[in-house]
C-alpha cells in the first residue's frame, strides 16, 4: 500500500486537477476578492470581512469599527465553520477605543471542495453593562465555484483525468 504521505499528496494532486489549478498560470488567477458587510449600519459594532480565496485557505480581513461613545473591552471576533472548514488560530481579545476601528485577519483551512459556511459574533464587555454584548454577524458562504477557473486541456488528457476520477464515474 501506500504511505500516508504519499496519499495525501495524491489527494492534493487530484484536487488541483479537479479545479485546474496544474493549468493555469498566475497568482491572480486563483484569488476570490470580495468584501462582505457582517454587521449593519446600526448595530453598535460595524464589520465588514475582505475575502480572499487562495489555494486551500481562506484569508478574511475584518474591520471592525466601534461606532459608541465608550470603550468596547476584551472585544473577541468568534467564528465556527461548518462544512470542510477549519479555523487555524484561536480568537484574540481587543480593547477598541470609541470610534475607533481595529483590522483582524482570520485564516480558515479548506479541506474539500464541498460548499462551506462560517458565521459567527463580535462579544465585547462596556464597564457600564454588566453582561457581555454578542452582535451576530451575517453568514459567509464559501462555494465551490470560487474554487473552480477556467483552464483548457488536450481531449486525450481530459479522458485520462475523467477515468481517473471514479467518483466521477459511479
Amino acid at each position: 500500500g501506500m504511505s500516508q504521505l504519499e496519499l495525501e499528496d495524491e489527494v492534493q494532486d487530484d484536487l488541483k486537477r479537479a479545479t485546474g489549478e496544474f493549468t493555469k498560470d498566475g497568482d491572480d488567477v486563483n484569488k476570490l476578492n470580495r468584501i462582505l458587510q457582517l454587521t449593519g449600519f446600526s448595530d453598535p459594532v460595524y464589520a465588514e470581512a475582505y475575502v480572499t480565496v487562495h489555494q486551500y485557505d481562506i484569508v478574511l480581513d475584518v474591520t471592525i469599527i466601534n461606532r459608541t461613545k465608550e470603550t468596547l473591552q476584551n472585544l473577541c471576533l468568534e467564528l465556527a465553520t461548518m462544512g470542510d472548514l477549519k479555523l487555524v488560530e484561536r480568537p484574540q481579545n481587543y480593547t477598541l477605543a470609541p470610534e475607533s476601528s481595529k483590522q483582524i485577519r482570520a485564516n480558515i483551512k479548506v479541506s474539500s471542495t464541498e460548499t462551506g459556511v462560517i458565521f459567527g459574533n463580535i462579544v465585547y464587555e462596556t464597564t457600564n453593562v454588566l453582561d457581555r454584548t454578542v452582535v451576530v454577524l451575517n453568514d459567509i458562504h464559501i462555494d465551490i465555484m470560487d474554487y473552480i477557473s477556467p483552464a483548457t486541456c488536450a481531449d486525450v488528457a481530459f479522458r485520462t483525468m475523467w477515468a481517473e476520477f471514479e467518483w466521477e464515474n459511479k
